[in-house]
C-alpha cells in the first residue's frame, strides 16, 4: 500500500494506491494504526466536513489489509496551494502558453457534440507528452517569476544535468478548467488519453500485469498478466471486462478481473518537489452557457447575467459545461457525489433558492449514491432553505445528463425537500 503522509493530519496518511473502501486511488485517507479510513465516495452514518469535502468513517474489520502487505510511504516536499486569485493569474498565463490537439478538438466535437465556438470560449487544452519544461519557461515569463509557480498544483522542480529547473506533472490527455463564481480557474482536470491498466484481486490470488497486448477484434484492450493461485504461477491472457470467477461450494474461492484505471484525474503535484496538491479546498466547477463567458469578467456577478435562482449540479465538469449549454441554466459540477458542501456558501452567494441534483441515471441507483443523496438532503436540511430537487430520466436516453441532452431531451424533475 502505497501512502503520503497528511500535512495537516498527524498520524493520518493519503491512500495513494487502493483504497480498501471505495476501491479508488486519491482522497481517501488512513490512520496509522490502519484501523480506520476516512473515504471521500463511500458514504457512511459517520463523517465529517474538511477543505477536501465531506470525509466518512468507515471502521477496517480485521484482514481487510494483509498482514504482510509492504506499506510504502511517499516523502512529500510539497507546499502549501496559493490562493485562488493567483492560481487564477498562472493558470490564465498558462491558456496561453498551451493549444488543444486536433484530436482533442474532435472528441468534444463529435462525441460530445460542442462547437467550435463553445470548445474556444471554454479554454479546454491539452497536455503534451513531452517538453514540458519549456511551456512551464513561458509561463513564468509570463508572471513576474518563476517562483510564481511555486504553490501552484501541477508546475514542480525537477532535478536536471544542469541544476534544477520548472516543469509539469501529469498524463497527456484533455485539460479541463474549474471555474469558481468570480470566474477563477482554479483547478484542472486531466481526461487522459491512455488510462493505465490495473487488477482487480478478489480472495486467495495475487498478481501483476507484465505488459499491455493488442487489443480483441472488438477493440477491447488485453494484457498478459501473470498470476498466483494456490503457490502455482500461470501466465494467463486477459480483456478489460472479461471477469474470470472461481468458486467452489457456492464460496468465492478468488476473482480476477482487468481494469481500464479512472479516467478522470486532477492535475497536481503534491508528491513532487515544490509542487502542490490540489487539495485544501478540492476546486468546484461552475458551468455557466457558453455565450455568457465572453462577458463574465472575474469582477462580474453570475447573477448579472443568468437568472441563479435556480441552479443544477452534476458531476464533473465537462457534463456541467455540456448540461449548462442544453439546459441555458447555471451548472455546478463537483468533484465526487459526496462533495456538495463545497458548493454551500457558492450557492448562496448566488442567491439560488433551487438545487436540482442531476447525477448519472445508473448511479443514483447504488446503495452508495442514495446514501449521498440522503445525506445531501438533510445537509441541506440543516443548513439552507434551498428547495432541493432530483433530475430523473430513463438510462435508455443517456447515462448521464450529457448524453440525454444531446439525444434532445431533458430530464423530468422530482422534488426532494421544499
Amino acid at each position: 500500500m502505497k501512502l503520503r503522509r497528511l500535512r495537516n493530519m498527524d498520524g493520518w496518511y493519503e491512500v495513494m494506491s487502493i483504497c480498501p473502501i471505495c476501491g479508488h486511488k486519491g482522497w481517501c485517507a488512513i490512520n496509522k494504526e490502519q484501523t480506520i479510513v476516512h473515504c471521500m465516495r463511500v458514504p457512511s452514518d459517520q463523517y465529517f466536513e474538511s477543505n477536501m469535502g465531506r470525509q466518512f468513517r468507515h471502521e477496517l474489520v480485521l484482514g481487510s489489509i494483509p498482514s504482510h502487505e509492504k506499506i510504502e510511504i511517499e516523502q512529500v516536499n510539497a507546499v502549501d496551494k496559493k490562493n485562488n486569485a493567483h492560481l487564477n493569474r498562472v493558470y490564465r498565463a498558462l491558456t496561453n502558453e498551451l493549444c488543444i490537439s486536433v484530436a482533442h478538438e474532435n472528441h468534444l466535437r463529435e462525441e460530445r457534440k460542442m462547437s467550435d465556438d463553445t470548445i474556444c470560449v471554454r479554454e479546454y487544452r491539452t497536455m503534451p507528452e513531452s517538453e514540458r519544461w519549456t511551456i512551464a519557461k513561458e509561463v513564468g515569463k509570463r508572471l513576474n517569476s518563476d517562483s510564481d509557480l511555486l504553490g501552484v498544483p501541477g508546475f514542480f522542480v525537477q532535478e536536471g544535468k544542469y541544476g534544477s529547473y520548472w516543469t509539469m506533472s501529469g498524463s497527456s490527455g484533455l485539460m479541463v478548467p474549474f471555474r469558481s463564481i468570480q470566474n477563477e480557474i482554479t483547478g484542472w482536470q486531466i481526461r487522459v488519453d491512455s488510462p493505465p491498466l490495473e487488477l482487480d484481486l478478489k480472495g486467495a490470488v495475487k498478481g501483476t500485469i507484465k505488459k499491455e497486448i493488442e487489443k480483441d477484434h472488438i477493440g477491447n484492450r488485453r494484457a498478459l498478466c501473470e498470476l498466483t493461485v494456490g503457490g502455482k504461477e500461470i501466465e494467463v491472457q486477459l480483456t478489460v471486462k472479461d471477469k474470470k470467477v472461481c468458486m467452489q461450494d457456492d464460496q468465492l474461492i478468488f476473482s480476477v478481473e482487468l481494469k481500464q484505471a479512472q479516467r478522470y484525474w486532477w492535475w497536481s503535484s503534491g508528491s513532487k518537489t515544490n509542487g502542490a496538491s490540489i487539495g485544501g479546498p478540492i476546486p468546484y466547477h461552475l458551468a455557466l452557457p457558453s455565450p455568457c463567458l465572453s462577458y463574465w469578467k472575474s469582477d462580474n456577478d453570475p447573477a448579472s447575467l443568468i437568472d441563479c435562482s435556480e441552479v443544477w449540479v452534476t458531476e464533473g465538469a465537462l457534463k456541467a459545461d455540456k448540461a449548462a449549454d442544453g439546459l441555458l441554466k447555471p451548472v455546478f459540477g463537483l468533484p465526487g457525489v459526496g462533495s456538495y458542501p463545497l458548493i454551500l456558501e457558492p450557492l448562496k452567494k448566488l442567491g439560488c433558492k433551487h438545487v436540482v441534483i442531476a447525477f448519472d441515471a445508473d448511479s443514483v441507483k447504488t446503495p452508495e449514491v442514495q446514501r449521498a443523496l440522503e445525506l445531501c438532503a438533510e445537509y441541506f436540511s440543516a443548513n439552507t432553505n434551498m428547495k432541493l430537487s432530483l433530475a430523473m430520466w430513463d438510462i435508455s436516453l443517456g447515462k448521464g445528463i450529457d448524453d440525454l441532452i444531446n439525444k434532445g431531451f431533458v430530464p423530468q424533475v422530482s422534488l426532494l425537500l421544499e
